[in-house]
């Protein structure tokens, strides 16, 4: 889309991308939800458990740069489709058959494909759709509907009379989203046609570019760390801090909501400081200065105030990170999907491994010292983004 001539579909478009993110994250984390009911029905140990969940975003990152280069090559709405119905295959293969820890691994790196294929090609939806000024918008309303089947997911497990019929809600979910996303994605009548180019070439392409490489590299320590913080956060309060486990985990769930409002403000807070690489710097240190303060100042309104500084700085971060590949004006459409995957597939390698590993730097159960490790995490994420191009003026 050109900034003269903006189409009112393009809120139709990013209003099925939020959705499409709500199911992928929906299906995944429903298994959180049901947690109990799933480790007690066949004896499953905690790290077996985080596995389980695991497995589907390891999906994303093998997958990633591959669907991303599909992407560029035949479309993007045939091949987040095929990745939708791959994840009802999961869906119902879930449902369907007797669970096992064998078998919940196959079918939720199964259903792990829907994240694979959007993670990697939804900023090309938004790319030609959306005028630069609201990329980030979109990037934040994408991330709002993770956010949102996260929560909506962990939330309702308790409320299903049975794992069965939890399962068999996701499947219906998964069928409506799918039915949504083949009649309702389509291109903007004015873009222009460009030959497709090979998928080695386009892959060759952003291989050879540092800046999609940084930027992947800025994510995998965000996602990791985010990921380590979510799930770490109320275990190190009540344990170390002496906070009943309902408050915990609800100071807990400050992160996420402030996450996404910084998603949402992203664009908005880096003009606002007028420097891209300041702005990405000062995300890190922010979201590392909010865990460390909430490792040493005593429970109260502090502990909220640094708990929303990370979520917040985290979610800026996040949604620029993703925005990288329309924001470089030598990668744009044509090499977005192949951008995209490579930052995907880093980012979903850091939300696999980082959570492992942190936990055994630290030590078992030393919650102090996990939380210093993430910290640490957050500033390299800061850091690291310091070697990008300045984007704020150019992208203007």
């Amino acid at each position: 889309m050109t900034e003269s001539t903006p189409s009112s579909y393009r809120f139709v478009i990013v209003f099925i991308v939020a959705v499409a993110s709500f199911l992928g994250n929906f299906v995944i984390f429903q298994m959180a939800g049901l947690a109990p009911q799933i480790i007690g029905a066949i004896g499953l140990s905690g790290a077996k458990f985080g596995l389980i969940i695991g497995i589907s975003i390891l999906t994303a990152a093998i997958l990633g740069m591959p669907l991303g280069a599909l992407g560029d090559r035949i479309g993007v709405k045939p091949v987040v489709a095929v990745a939708m119905a791959v994840t009802l295959v999961g869906a119902i293969g879930r449902y369907a058959t007797a669970p096992s820890f064998g078998g919940y691994l196959f079918w939720m790196f199964l259903i792990g494909a829907t994240n694979a294929a959007l993670n990697a090609n939804f900023i090309k939806v938004l790319g030609v759709w959306l005028q630069p000024k609201e990329i980030g918008i979109g990037v934040g309303c994408y991330l709002t509907g993770i956010g949102l089947g996260q929560a909506a997911s962990v939330a309702s497990g308790s409320r299903f009379a049975t794992m069965g019929s939890a399962y068999l809600c996701a499947v219906i979910l998964a069928v409506l989203i799918l039915i949504l996303w083949l009649f309702l994605i389509k291109n903007p009548p004015n873009l222009k046609k460009v030959e497709p180019l090979p998928i080695s070439q386009t892959l060759k392409f952003v291989v050879g570019k540092k800046d999609i490489w940084v930027g992947g590299l800025g994510i995998f320590f965000m996602l990791g760390t985010y990921v380590t913080v979510t799930s770490f956060t109320a275990t190190f309060l009540t344990s170390a801090k002496g906070v009943p486990a309902g408050t915990a985990g609800l100071c807990a769930s400050i992160i996420a909501l402030f996450m996404l409002i910084g998603a949402l403000t992203s664009d908005r807070l880096a003009k606002l400081t007028g420097s891209s690489r300041l702005f990405l710097f000062l995300t890190g240190v922010v979201s590392a200065g909010g865990v460390l303060l909430t490792l040493t100042v005593s429970y109260g309104l502090m502990t909220f105030i640094a708990l929303a500084l990370t979520g917040l700085a985290s979610g800026a971060f996040c949604s620029y990170i993703l925005s990288l590949p329309m924001l470089l004006s030598y990668v744009g459409p044509v090499y977005a999907g192949s951008a995209g995957g490579l930052i995907s597939t880093l980012q979903s390698a850091g939300g696999f491994l980082l959570p492992y590993l942190f936990p055994m730097l630290a030590g078992n159960e030393n919650y102090s010292g996990l939380l210093s490790w993430v910290a640490a995490g957050f500033f390299l994420m800061g850091v690291v983004t310091l070697l990008l191009p300045e984007l704020v003026k150019k992208s203007r």
